[in-house]
Parts: structure tokens; C-alpha cells; sequence
């Protein structure tokens, strides 16, 4: 018997990603072109697409964090 896999929904906006506290199943987001495997696929579709909501795989958000940024300030190098 196969097990469910679940996702999380993401909410970015203004560069920061927090999960919304919705969770759907793998056969609700699978086709979805906001569904992402990975943190660093959320955060290159982050990038490309802007705000917006994103679906995350639920055992890929790290434990005891609500919010992570997803653009980083450009340090200048003299």
C-alpha cells in the first residue's frame, strides 16, 4: 500500500516564503506549475515568477522555521 505524499502551501511575498498552514496531497498539485521539490526549485520559481503561491513538498520545509528569505542583498565588493 502506497502512502500520501503531501505538500504545503507557500505563500512569497516581497521575497519571503511562509507556509499558508493549507496542505494538499500530491494528486491535487502534481500538474501545477507553482509545485516545487525542492527549496532551491521554490526559490528559483520565487525568482522568475514573483509573488504568489508556491507547493512544497511538506517533509522539505525545515522544522522550527516560519519564514525564510527568499532574495538575498548583493554585497559589494570594492
Amino acid at each position: 500500500m502506497a502512502s500520501t505524499q503531501h505538500f504545503d502551501e507557500i505563500r512569497v511575498y516581497e521575497g519571503v516564503a511562509e507556509r499558508t498552514g493549507v496542505r494538499f496531497e500530491r494528486k491535487d498539485v502534481r500538474r501545477n506549475g507553482a509545485c516545487c521539490s525542492s527549496l532551491t526549485a521554490l526559490a528559483r520559481k520565487a525568482r522568475a515568477g514573483g509573488d504568489g503561491y508556491f507547493y512544497l513538498p511538506a517533509d522539505v520545509w525545515p522544522p522550527d522555521t516560519e519564514h525564510i528569505a527568499m532574495l538575498k542583498k548583493w554585497i559589494v565588493v570594492s
